[in-house]
């Protein structure tokens, strides 16, 4: 959902309780970019691939043939090139990784395959330019879309990166009693309009590992996503996909953008073997 702080009310609202879209994107959008930038050693270029958004972060020191596509939070409504920006320099830096932020089509005017098509796009440009070790990484929302594109994408992935993922677009397994999750009204309106269907028939990706690869999750303790971020590494066992499942003591929603993002990048560095 989204990569900022856990269980936000958003300003914003239509006539029926329906959320002001345009109020929530401009509000996401006006914090983001008056956060200051962190240090990065090396190149951000900006650019436009089949009418999709994107932003490429290629550090000094990298490993060849390496990168990572990115995909930020924000409940699939909204959300940009700037919203995550710290982590992309963070994961850029130290990964030593490519990292290629997408800034993929959004609900209500487009849906999740939509997104998940932008993002197997950036993957294949990727793969035509030469690199040979491909990373997809999803955080909130784009945990769906991450995986969704891991297993639609005709390139073989070394690795899948997901924070706070959500999963379970039904809300099923949303645990309330977790005071640190995203707020479940606007989820609810979010999955919707993105899946376009009623929560019965929404994808529940934390089901299936099938198709996936070596796939690091990480989720605060806090979160309201934790039952989703844990049953899909139980399954990835099942389904003998390697996983490695982190827990952050005391975080909720969003720690992406805190400090506590070094742990996991951490973590995702051994397991993706990229330390």
């Amino acid at each position: 959902m989204q990569g900022g702080g856990a269980r936000d009310r958003h300003a914003g609202s239509e006539p029926g309780g329906a959320p002001d879209v345009a109020a929530l994107r401009r509000g996401a959008h006006e914090r983001a970019v008056a956060r200051a930038r962190l240090p990065f050693a090396g190149t951000v270029t900006d650019s436009v691939h089949d009418g999709v958004a994107l932003r490429r972060y290629t550090p000094d020191r990298r490993h060849p043939g390496a990168a990572v596509v990115f995909l930020h939070g924000g409940y699939g409504l909204f959300g940009d090139l700037d919203l995550q920006d710290g982590w992309c320099r963070r994961t850029a830096d130290t990964l030593g990784v490519v990292v290629l932020s997408v800034d993929y089509r959004l609900a209500p005017e487009a849906s999740l395959d939509d997104a998940v098509a932008d993002a197997v796009a950036a993957v294949d440009l990727l793969a035509r330019e030469g690199f040979d070790r491909l990373y997809l990484d999803g955080d909130s929302a784009g945990g769906a879309v991450a995986v969704l594109a891991a297993v639609r994408t005709l390139h073989p992935l070394a690795g899948l990166l997901l924070t706070n993922p959500n999963l379970d677009l039904s809300l099923e397994t949303y645990d309330d009693a977790l005071p640190g999750g995203p707020g479940r009204e606007l989820s609810t309106y979010a999955m919707r309009a993105w899946t376009g269907v009623d929560a019965a028939d929404a994808p529940r990706l934390h089901r299936s590992a099938r198709g996936l690869p070596p796939t690091l999750v990480a989720v605060g303790e806090l979160d309201s996503l934790r039952p989703e971020a844990r049953e899909l590494a139980d399954v990835c066992r099942r389904d003998g996909v390697p996983c490695r499942l982190v827990e952050l003591p005391r975080a909720g929603h969003g720690f992406v953008g805190t400090e506590r993002a070094g742990e996991v990048l951490a973590e995702a560095a051994a397991f993706l073997s990229l330390g």
